[in-house]
């Protein structure tokens, strides 16, 4: 009895000792948002497969071909090593019309001779498991009819069946199939391979265009779960302000690392049912200006700004979030920085209305960009306005880009289209003083570097910032983005700014 309390005292030790060395104790504050039930319902899933047989069939005005088949593979497995499978991410296309989130399956939609397109089929084909000890327990070809809206389900093992008797009955129909970006290279081989050298089709065409376009407006039910994921979002970033709190409170500390601000905001999304939607760049100082820097691996000087690019993913929504934090006070220069984005991101905000097209606010950024850099003493005043070759050295990248399932959504819809209302984008201009682009009398703002980025709602009354609640900051500048219009604006900007006049 002695021996085991004596094992029972060194094993709570142990586990004490442990915890104290854990991400948790270090930050006791990990955040979590109230559960909520949300999702999308079979008869969401319906309307999106007739939506997108719909554009199929009106896409062929000539009719000269009399049926429709649809080929959706779903994802394959990917593996670390192997039998170490990594974390599994469903195909976007097949996770959109039918919400069934496991490996190779294939999904076939199609028409039949003498009937309407309203009475198309849609046909679910799922792999047969043999390894229910190792595997998840097939849950029956009745629960996965209700749960997706399918008309049938069956085994991958009849699909060379289904296919041999489709041919038979229809001697003049399109496939959609997208041979050239095989989603999953196991079906492609073993099945689609095979049905494409018969060439029995009239015509073969991609569907991804119309089934992206479809993806690009989002309904009530996919608002509500992009809210979601940033409330987790929003959570995650309370996480690592409250960590990085608690190692200014303590009196001897270690510096910080990237990786423990990562393992923050990885464990807090986990934490409310979600994961990270990308590797997140947490970025020191000057590693802040490599745009995708994730490597994650450095210690954190307090003074140079923290850049934090992450985002959550929760049910198959991403969100996208870029904040700067200052762990200590900050320096005029980088007060200043933070101050000239947050104008210019205010401005690109207010183009998020149909009015506009993504490309068009680009541009905006770019010239309202390249007056403030060039005023700032970074480029030749010569230039006239010509600023976009110049302005691209301190930004090098777009203002955004569609946000939605993934993380750069539905990247076939042409960037110069009116943004419709239920579209959500991120806007995300930024300023890179990268060392040898900065001359030597403006040697103090050599290393920051500043983005910020919010994920926006177009409506018909105007933009909705769905990330306002995540890391807020206080605007550094009182003046609104719309008393600086004109270079004129911004070199009196400027000058009362040397001045410390704002």
């Amino acid at each position: 009895m002695m021996g085991l309390l004596k094992r029972y005292r060194l094993i709570s030790a142990f586990m004490t000792h442990h915890r104290r060395m854990t991400t948790a104790f270090l930050s006791p504050k990990l955040q979590q948002v109230p559960e909520k039930s949300l999702g999308i319902t079979v008869e969401e899933y319906k309307a999106r497969r007739r939506s997108l047989m719909q554009l199929c069939v009106e896409s062929e005005p000539l009719k000269s071909v009399h049926n429709h088949l649809l080929c959706i593979p779903a994802a394959p497995l990917s593996y670390f090593s192997v039998n170490n499978h990594c974390p599994f991410r469903q195909n976007t296309e097949f996770n959109y019309l039918c919400g069934y989130l496991e490996a190779n399956c294939v999904l076939f939609m199609f028409t039949e001779p003498g009937k309407s397109v309203e009475d198309f089929k849609s046909l679910l084909f799922l792999p047969q498991s043999l390894q229910e000890v190792w595997y998840e327990k097939f849950e029956g070809f009745t629960n996965i009819v209700e749960s997706t809206g399918v008309d049938e389900a069956r085994f991958t093992k009849d699909i060379a069946s289904f296919l041999s008797t489709y041919i038979k009955d229809n001697n003049k129909f399109t496939l959609w199939y997208n041979y050239q970006k095989t989603v999953n290279s196991e079906v492609h081989r073993s099945v689609m391979a095979d049905f494409l050298r018969q060439g029995k089709y009239k015509k073969l065409k991609s569907f991804d265009y119309y089934v992206q376009s479809l993806r690009m407006v989002k309904s009530e039910a996919e608002i509500a779960l992009m809210k979601r994921s940033m409330e987790i979002t929003s959570a995650a970033f309370r996480s690592v302000h409250d960590m990085i709190d608690e190692w200014k409170s303590k009196s001897q500390k270690e510096l910080l690392s990237e990786y423990e601000i990562q393992a923050v905001l990885e464990y807090t999304c986990s934490l409310n049912g979600g994961r990270l939607a990308y590797i997140p760049v947490v970025a020191g100082g000057n590693r802040g200006n490599t745009i995708h820097y994730v490597q994650n691996n450095n210690k954190l000087n307090p003074e140079e700004l923290l850049l934090i690019d992450a985002g959550c993913e929760y049910k198959g929504y991403t969100t996208d979030i870029t904040r700067v934090i200052n762990i200590a006070d900050m320096t005029f220069e980088q007060e200043a920085i933070i101050g000239i984005v947050q104008l210019i991101q205010e401005t690109c905000i207010k183009m998020c209305t149909p009015e506009y097209s993504l490309n068009e606010i680009y541009r905006k950024m770019m010239a309202v960009l390249g007056e403030y850099v060039q005023t700032l003493g970074f480029m030749d005043t010569k230039l006239e306005g010509q600023f976009n070759g110049g302005a691209q050295l301190f930004c090098p990248h777009h203002v955004g880009h569609y946000l939605g399932m993934d993380l750069h959504d539905t990247p076939l819809v042409s960037k110069e289209m009116k943004l419709q209302p239920g579209t959500i984008l991120t806007i995300e201009p930024g300023l890179y003083f990268r060392p040898e682009y900065v001359p030597d009398k403006l040697s103090q703002f050599r290393g920051i570097a500043v983005r910020l980025e919010d994920n926006i709602l177009v409506t018909k009354s105007g933009p909705v910032n769905l990330s306002q609640s995540v890391s807020p900051r206080e605007k550094v500048f009182a003046c609104d983005a719309d008393s600086i219009q004109s270079s004129v604006d911004i070199h009196n900007f400027m000058a009362s700014l040397r001045k410390g006049k704002i």
